[in-house]
């Protein structure tokens, strides 16, 4: 069973993704498990306050002859490599001789990869990558929608124009971990939001060589995962660019961007962020 991550930035179609994977069979991807920030992160902070603890235990009350000795690094991570494929296979809800891949696609994982190569040594990982320009549109639509849920007064003084370069700054940092973690001799597979719209196939075709080399995944396999996990058929049966504003689904195309984008935004982009869009080919 090929355990595997999906990584990138909010907002770069991670979703998209795990469900177009989890359509095929014998590919079980749940969606977000948090196990590195919301698990791994707390316990280590609890198994070092312990560890401290009984540190002072054992030189204050058995004068450093006590029977307890500290949590070692090897035994948290087994613990932890435990408890994360125990909730992924019991979330599955299939036999296990049934999955030939398990995957997580919570997006925080493209700064934790390192960790989690750690956890699974023969883990592997794909990176949705998507302009960064589309990406910070999309979370701040996103956030403008949460907070009109929620009748939240500041709904009515988001300014796109005005937040886009943060947002911007945190798409960058979420790819150039994920490079950081290439350098480090981890390989990631990176496929890219506009080529999973311009050729769905062809685009779930990388992903499933790259988790399963050996094991042949028929092209109408891979055609009816594109085809029930495409923009129409998600979103209820409307074409790509029309917009709805109330949807999670919003809009469903690349380069959105120079629709709702101000002229002048891109001169406010920090002057590395703009180099790594140019790098990337995200050229105006």
């Amino acid at each position: 069973m090929q355990v595997f991550f999906i990584v990138g930035a909010q907002k770069s179609g991670t979703t998209w993704l795990q469900k177009s994977l989890n359509s095929i069979d014998g590919i079980h991807c749940l969606g977000e498990g948090h196990f590195i920030d919301k698990l791994l992160m707390p316990m280590a902070q609890t198994r070092h306050e312990y560890n401290q603890f009984m540190g002072v235990v054992q030189q204050r009350v058995y004068e450093g002859k006590g029977f307890y000795g500290p949590v070692p690094d090897q035994e948290f991570l087994r613990l932890m490599q435990s408890w994360m494929l125990k909730i992924m296979m019991r979330n599955a809800k299939a036999p296990q001789d049934s999955i030939l891949a398990l995957g997580d696609k919570t997006p925080a994982n493209s700064f934790h990869i390192p960790t989690l190569k750690q956890l699974f040594p023969r883990s592997r990982f794909i990176h949705l990558l998507r302009d960064g320009r589309d990406v910070a549109v999309s979370a701040f639509r996103h956030r403008e929608r949460i907070h009109k849920e929620t009748a939240n007064p500041q709904a009515s003084s988001l300014d796109l124009n005005v937040e886009a370069p943060q947002l911007l700054a945190k798409w960058a940092g979420s790819t150039r971990a994920v490079q950081k973690a290439e350098t480090m001799g981890i390989p990631v597979h990176t496929v890219r939001y506009e080529a999973m719209l311009e050729n769905g196939v062809a685009s779930l075709r990388g992903c499933v060589d790259h988790l399963l080399p050996d094991t042949r995944i028929s092209d109408e396999q891979l055609q009816a995962a594109v085809a029930a996990n495409s923009f129409q058929s998600l979103s209820g049966g409307r074409e790509p660019g029309d917009i709805n504003a109330n949807s999670n689904l919003r809009r469903g195309q690349a380069g959105g961007w120079r629709d709702e984008l101000a002229g002048d935004v891109a001169d406010r982009f920090n002057p590395e962020d703009r180099e790594l869009l140019e790098q990337l080919g995200y050229t105006a």
